[in-house]
C-alpha cells in the first residue's frame, strides 16, 4: 500500500523545528506507511522579511511537488491554517486537521496608528521563535494578506482543535466557521491557549482516529 504524507504546517513566525512539530514528527515515525514532513515557510531571517500568504501558498506547493506527493494530509497550526484551507482550495488535498487556525488575515490584531506607522518605516519587528531577537518583516506582507480577509468554504473536510483560552486568535472565529459549514467542518473545544502546548496525546489521538485513513490503521 502507498505511504500516506502527513505534512505541517507551521505559524507566524515559527518554523518545522517547533515543538508541535518534533512531537508529531516522532510520533508519524513509529507508524508503519505514514511519512511526516514539515514544511519551513522561513528558514532564514531574509525569508521572513520577505514573507507572504501567497509567497506561503506557494513555497508549500513547490515542497509538496518536490516530494512528490499527489493528495497530502495537512495539519495546519496558526496562519499555517490558513495556508492550509486556501491550499486546498487550488490544489488536491485529501484531509485537514488544524491546530487554533487563523481562518481569515487579521491584520496581525494591529489597530490603524501601528498599521500606518509599519507602512511608512517599510517593516516592523517581530518576535520569532525561531531566531533571536526580532526580525524585520516587510509591508509587503499585509498589502498581500488583504485578499485573504474572508473565510473561505472549505473543499475538503476537516477537523479544527481550538482552545477556548486562546489569546493571539479568538476561538468564536472556529465556532463560526464550524456552524456555517458543519457539513464539512467539525470542531473540538479544549480548555487550552493558542499553543496548545497542554494537548499534544488528543491531536496525536485526532492524527490517528481522524487524519490517517482506517485502511492505514489495520
Amino acid at each position: 500500500m502507498e505511504d500516506q504524507t502527513v505534512i505541517y504546517l507551521h505559524g507566524f513566525a515559527s518554523s518545522s523545528r517547533g515543538e508541535k512539530a518534533q512531537f508529531l514528527r516522532e510520533k508519524c515515525q513509529a507508524v508503519e506507511d505514514v511519512r511526516f514532513l514539515a514544511v519551513d515557510f522561513n528558514p532564514t531571517p531574509v525569508d521572513f522579511r520577505e514573507m507572504t500568504i501567497t509567497g506561503m501558498i506557494n513555497r508549500l506547493r513547490q515542497f509538496i511537488r518536490d516530494h512528490q506527493v499527489e493528495r497530502p494530509l495537512l495539519i495546519g497550526s496558526s496562519l499555517g491554517g490558513l495556508v492550509s484551507v486556501r491550499y486546498a482550495a487550488l490544489y488536491p488535498v485529501e484531509k485537514i486537521l488544524l491546530l487554533a487556525p487563523l481562518l481569515a488575515y487579521q491584520s496581525l490584531s494591529m489597530e490603524e496608528d501601528a498599521l500606518s506607522l509599519w507602512e511608512a518605516r517599510g517593516t516592523i519587528e517581530i518576535d520569532h521563535f525561531a531566531f533571536p531577537g526580532k526580525l524585520p518583516l516587510k509591508y509587503a506582507f499585509h498589502l498581500d494578506a488583504l485578499q485573504y480577509e474572508e473565510m473561505i468554504e472549505p473543499d475538503n473536510d476537516l477537523l479544527i482543535i481550538h482552545g477556548r483560552k486562546d489569546e493571539r486568535v479568538p476561538i468564536e472565529d472556529s465556532r463560526f466557521y464550524a456552524e456555517k459549514y458543519s457539513s464539512r467542518v467539525t470542531l473540538q473545544e479544549v480548555l487550552s491557549d493558542h499553543r496548545l502546548a497542554d494537548q499534544h496525546d488528543l491531536i496525536w489521538d485526532q492524527v490517528v482516529d481522524y487524519l490517517i485513513t482506517s485502511e492505514m490503521q489495520e
